[in-house]
C-alpha cells in the first residue's frame, strides 16, 4: 500500500508551513498550495510573541528554533499601559531588567526561554527557505472544493488546473473554504474594528520612540485603543481599535485625502502623543479590518475523512491574549506528529517504508486530532475573548495594567496584539 499522494495543505502561513517542514523532515510527501503570487507579495503584519510550550516547542521540533532565536528580541516583550490622559499606568521599560536573561545560548541546550518577540515576516521567510523549493505553490487561488466522496476532494483554482487528493489540510484562516467540508459554523464579529498603520524609522522620532519604548504600547479608554508595536529595524506597527457596530467602517469610509487627520479626529481629547503615533505613520498604507472569533465551544462532528483544518481555520480568536500563531503553530506540531505514524507504518502494513494508512485508521486519528486541538485552544479562545472585553470595557488601563503586574514580566498576558 505505497502512498504516492501527497498531503495537500491549503494556506501557507506558520501552521501550513510548519506542518510542511515536519512532515518533509520526516519524508512523508506534501505540497502547499497558496494563493499570493509570491512569498514577498504582501506583508505579514508586525511582531508576535512565542511561547514556550506551543510556538517555540514546535519551531525546536522541525530543527528551526536556533536559526530563529537570532531573529528574537526579548526586550520586544516589555509593556505599558496607559489611559487616553496620558497617565501612565505600566512601563516595563524602566524596569532595571528586562528580558534579555530569558534567551539563553541556544548552542548550550537549544532552550529559549521568556516569550520573546519575532516578526511575522522573518517567521514566515524561516519556514519557506526551510522547505523544498517544489514544496510551496504559489498563485494558486482556490475556486472552489469539492467532495467526491467521503474520502476525496477536489480542488479547483483560478487559471489553473484542478486537482483531486485524499488527504486534505485546511490551514487557510478565518474564512477557510476547506472547513465547510467539517461544518458549516462560521466565525463572528467581535464588536471590534481595526485599523492598521505603519512607521518607518525616518519617521519614528526620539521623543516618540522613547514614548512607545522598546515593545508595545496600550493606550485604552473609552472602548477604543491605541497600540504601537515595535518590530525590528526600527519599525513600529500601529493598531488603532473601534467598539464598534458591524458596518461601521463601511458608513464611516476612510477619506481618499487627509486620512491621518480623519483617524486622529477619532480620538479628539486623547494625550497629544496619539496625535502624533498617527501622523509619524506612512500616508496610504492604512488597512482595515474587522476582528471574528469563534465561540470558545465550538466542536463539530463529520463523516469525511482525510481532511481536516488548523490554525485560524479551526479556532479564530481575538488577537488580545497573542495567542493565535502559538496555537496555529502547536496545531501544527500536533499534527504532524498525528500524521507521520499513519504514513510509516499501520494496523494493516507492518512492512518499513511509506505506507497509505486505512480510511478507519486516518480518520480516527483526525478526529482524535481535532479533540486534543480544540481542547487545548478553547482555553486560549476564552482568555483573548476576556481580554477583549477588558480592553473595550470601564478603566481598562488600571485593570490591563493590574492583571499585568499580578503576572509578572513575561507572564501569561505579555503577549497581548501579538498574534
Amino acid at each position: 500500500m505505497t502512498s504516492t499522494q501527497p498531503i495537500v495543505i491549503v494556506g501557507a502561513g506558520p501552521s501550513g508551513l510548519l506542518l510542511a517542514k515536519y512532515l518533509e523532515q520526516n519524508h512523508v510527501p506534501v505540497v502547499v498550495y497558496e494563493s499570493d503570487p509570491h512569498a514577498d507579495y504582501r506583508p505579514q503584519g508586525g511582531t508576535l510573541d512565542l511561547h514556550e510550550d506551543t510556538g517555540l516547542l514546535a519551531l525546536k521540533e522541525t530543527g528551526l528554533l536556533g536559526e530563529a532565536r537570532g531573529m528574537m528580541r526579548s526586550e520586544g516583550e516589555a509593556m505599558k499601559v496607559v489611559d487616553k490622559t496620558g497617565k501612565i499606568w505600566l512601563d516595563e521599560n524602566v524596569q532595571e531588567e528586562l528580558a534579555t536573561s530569558n534567551v539563553k545560548d541556544v548552542e548550550q541546550d537549544e532552550e529559549v526561554r521568556g516569550r520573546p518577540e519575532i516578526d511575522r515576516t522573518d517567521l514566515r521567510n524561516l519556514l519557506i527557505r526551510s522547505l523544498s523549493p517544489s514544496t510551496i505553490k504559489w498563485d494558486h487561488k482556490i475556486h472552489s472544493i469539492l467532495p467526491l466522496s467521503h474520502s476525496s476532494y477536489q480542488l479547483s483554482f483560478v487559471d489553473k488546473p484542478s486537482i483531486t487528493t485524499p488527504y486534505l489540510v485546511g490551514a487557510d484562516g478565518a474564512f477557510s473554504l476547506v472547513r465547510p467540508l467539517l461544518h458549516d459554523i462560521q466565525p463572528q464579529y467581535s464588536g471590534i474594528s481595526m485599523y492598521e498603520l505603519d512607521i518607518p524609522p525616518s519617521n519614528l522620532t526620539s521623543h516618540l520612540e522613547g514614548y512607545i519604548g522598546k515593545g508595545a504600547l496600550m493606550m485604552l479608554d473609552e472602548g477604543k485603543a491605541v497600540m504601537p508595536q515595535m518590530n525590528s529595524g526600527r519599525r513600529c506597527k500601529v493598531y488603532l481599535a473601534l467598539k464598534v457596530p458591524i458596518d461601521w467602517q463601511r458608513l464611516n469610509p476612510l477619506p481618499e485625502i487627509h486620512e491621518r487627520e480623519w483617524l486622529c479626529e477619532l480620538f479628539e481629547g486623547w494625550t497629544e502623543e496619539v496625535k502624533e503615533i498617527i501622523m509619524a505613520s506612512e500616508e496610504g498604507s492604512i488597512k482595515q479590518r474587522k476582528i471574528y472569533q469563534f465561540d470558545p465551544k465550538l466542536r463539530w462532528e463529520t463523516d469525511k475523512t482525510g481532511v481536516t483544518v488548523m490554525g485560524d481555520a479551526a479556532h479564530v480568536m481575538s488577537p488580545f491574549a497573542g495567542e493565535g500563531v502559538n496555537q496555529a503553530l502547536a496545531d501544527a506540531l500536533l499534527l504532524g506528529q498525528t500524521l507521520v505514524p499513519l504514513f510509516t507504518t499501520s494496523a494493516s502494513n507492518t512492512s518499513h517504508g511509506q505506507v497509505a494508512p486505512t480510511s478507519q485508521e486516518l480518520n480516527e486519528a483526525l478526529r482524535t486530532f481535532e479533540k486534543q486541538m480544540m481542547d487545548r485552544a478553547r482555553v486560549e479562545m476564552q482568555g483573548s475573548k476576556e481580554n477583549m472585553d477588558m480592553f473595550f470595557g470601564e478603566e481598562p488601563a488600571r485593570h490591563l495594567a493590574e492583571m499585568l503586574s499580578s503576572f509578572g514580566h513575561g507572564g501569561p498576558a505579555s503577549g497581548v496584539m501579538g498574534n
